[in-house]
């Protein structure tokens, strides 16, 4: 249940902190640069980054001098009594009841309390920050354009759970270092040629053994092996949303050899690449 959503732009020098928030909150950067200091931990938070809170967080936000974040920021309950009407607030004011109501919950009763989850920053360029700021977005301009709907907000936050809930194992995950999406962004931004591991660690300013630990560590992969898969979700994307033919995409995400990209792309999806979105109705 999403019970709060809001834009907030910060000025130069202003801080605002709270010491407990009721809610798992999504923090997202559209502007600007900052720090957001959850518990006993520093996030740098830029255009790049999508910040989750866990359920009764703590939060201290300073925003950079020279040039202040803006932020968009959605407050889930994950759970929340259905017998009990929703107040489209977020509990944070200490002694306030709703700060302890037994309604609102951070996992159903049986489920476990959800509170020694960590905060967990994930790039916005992920597949996954990607989607779930997509659906933030538009939770923030309905919830601050209309009436609030129960309905609607616990639907979208449900959605939101979901599309958070492998973060906590995800290989982009809190403590990847700037050096290595400096690496990440650069094979985002070069799918339709190959890259090389040379390549790749000079654009973050490193070798390429520090490359290849740095991969490994954070994505569980080697740089080549999360190329690839990049490269494949963007054939994917493609093919589901494009109207070009499996040999047109082989080229967009840098496969000169269609035969070779259809066994790679089998391999990744199992299905040919002249199947995946067969039946699909376009648009």
């Amino acid at each position: 249940m999403i019970v709060s959503a809001n834009w907030y732009r910060f000025r130069s020098g202003e801080r605002i902190r709270h010491e407990v928030v009721a809610s798992v909150a999504f923090v997202w950067v559209v502007t600007g640069a900052g720090l957001i200091r959850a518990g006993s931990q520093d996030f740098r938070m830029t255009s790049g980054t999508v910040l989750r809170l866990p359920w009764r967080h703590s939060v201290d936000y300073r925003p950079d001098d020279r040039s202040p974040f803006s932020v968009g920021t959605i407050h889930v309950v994950p759970w929340h009594d259905e017998a009990v009407p929703v107040e489209p607030r977020v509990a944070y004011v200490p002694g306030e009841a709703l700060l302890d109501a037994p309604f609102r919950r951070a996992a159903a009763p049986g489920e476990g309390s959800g509170s020694a989850e960590p905060p967990i920053l994930m790039s916005a360029r992920s597949t996954s920050g990607r989607g779930l700021i997509s659906l933030a977005t538009y939770a923030v301009e309905r919830f601050v354009r209309h009436e609030f709907d129960e309905a609607t907000y616990r639907s979208l936050g449900g959605l939101v759970m979901q599309e958070s809930a492998a973060w906590s194992h995800a290989p982009e995950q809190a403590g990847a270092p700037a050096v290595l999406e400096l690496m990440t962004d650069h094979i985002v931004s070069h799918l339709s040629s190959p890259v090389t591991v040379a390549e790749v660690a000079e654009a973050g300013g490193c070798s390429p053994a520090t490359a290849e630990r740095l991969f490994a560590r954070y994505t569980g992969l080697s740089v080549l092996a999360w190329a690839r898969r990049v490269r494949m979700d963007e054939a994917a994307r493609l093919l589901r949303t494009t109207g070009l033919r499996a040999s047109e995409v082989a080229r967009a995400v840098g496969y000169t050899d269609p035969l070779y990209f259809s066994r790679v792309f089998r391999q990744t999806f199992s299905v040919p690449p002249s199947r995946y979105a067969a039946g699909q109705l376009r648009p």
